[in-house]
């Protein structure tokens, strides 16, 4: 089986941690596998459960293309030792595998950021429900415990296969 992984990548400063919890909407542009119909703004959830038509299996999105007769599938899974939900202080400027996407039928061609993560400070200040995406130049706050602003910027992603 081989697995879609999201990698993203980002300059952190006087950040501690930005954690992508399981129940976040990631929003998604999604290919069909076998045309070039591309389907955008696409909202996949880990905490939703749809069932495939026929069959006793379930996944986390459902969705038919026009003039497709099979569903397309996409199914959040971890892989153990690869994903992680959070991105550290030490990952600043690397590629980090962050979420395993099991797609029939199609296959997810771009990622928007969205509200949802939560970020920390060096020193433990808490911004819940933070929306990566909302400025092109990054995201910034200040943090009163440290005495100084925190940011990220340069957010980056891509996506890689992964053969399990």
């Amino acid at each position: 089986m081989v697995l879609l992984v999201l990698y993203i990548k980002c300059e952190l400063e006087n950040i501690g941690s930005i954690t992508f919890p399981g129940n976040i909407q990631y929003l998604f542009d999604v290919k069909d596998a076998q045309s070039d119909e591309v389907k955008t703004g696409v909202y996949l959830c880990a905490d939703e459960i749809a069932e495939i038509d026929g069959s006793k299996g379930d996944a986390n999105f459902v969705m038919r293309f026009p003039g497709c007769k099979k569903q397309c599938t996409v199914t959040f899974t971890d892989v153990k030792g690869l994903t992680r939900d959070t991105y550290t202080a030490e990952d600043s400027g690397t590629f980090v595998p962050i979420r395993a996407f099991d797609c029939r039928g199609l296959e997810i061609v771009n990622w928007t950021p969205t509200e949802g993560v939560v970020v920390k400070s060096g020193k433990s200040t808490t911004w819940e429900n933070v929306d990566l995406g909302d400025d092109p130049d990054g995201w910034f706050e200040y943090c009163e415990k440290q005495g100084e602003s925190v940011g990220i910027t340069e957010l980056a992603f891509e996506f890689r296969k992964h053969k399990v």
